[in-house]
């Protein structure tokens, strides 16, 4: 889909899926797992085609980049696989060619309620700040992710590689710094 952004107008090829003006995809972190991430790895349709790209965050960063100068947004959505740091191993290589994404703290687990009325497990949700390599020419912190998984009940062997990425681009504060911790815990939750 090529679509470019102006304040009046949006122009649009393919004849893809395009959200109305002023329209805004701001899901809930359960929203996100349920309705997007499981319906991704088990090969159901989702809810829009275009809210949430295929792209490999722990690649190569102009890929991700990218589209936030081609799509001057400020937060984007991404379906990635994880990579291990060994074949066998449990640990995640979260390395790009100009960084590092290191995590900031633990995993929030995300729940929801059953056709019961009980409370399960279906998610997490970890965040990370952007650390870019030693001669990278860009501000620490200027960008930070949530990175979603599938836990508990909707989690079986064949499904945990694949992740859903929200990524932020942290606006400059008075002081010229970017900020250094994003936080938007879902009231849903």
């Amino acid at each position: 889909m090529m679509m470019t952004t102006d304040h009046h107008h949006q122009v649009v090829q393919n004849n893809d899926e395009v959200p109305a003006v002023g329209y805004r995809f701001d899901p809930t972190d359960k929203e996100l797992i349920v309705d997007y991430l499981f319906n991704k790895v088990h090969g159901n349709p989702l809810p829009s085609t275009t809210a949430v790209k295929e792209c490999d965050v722990y690649g190569d960063s102009r890929e991700w980049k990218g589209l936030f100068e081609g799509l001057q947004e400020d937060t984007l959505y991404f379906f990635t696989r994880l990579k291990k740091k060994t074949e066998n191993g449990k640990r995640i290589d979260r390395v790009t060619n100009s960084g590092t994404w290191k995590g900031q703290q633990g995993d929030k687990e995300i729940f929801c309620y059953n056709n019961n009325h009980q409370k399960v497990h279906i998610g997490s949700r970890r965040n990370f700040s952007f650390i870019p390599k030693d001669g990278i020419q860009e501000t620490r912190c200027t960008w930070v992710m949530h990175e979603y998984r599938l836990d508990g009940c909707l989690l079986d062997q064949n499904n945990n590689s694949y992740v859903l990425c929200r990524i932020k681009k942290m606006k400059r504060g008075k002081n010229g710094r970017a900020a250094t911790y994003y936080n938007d815990d879902d009231e849903d939750n």
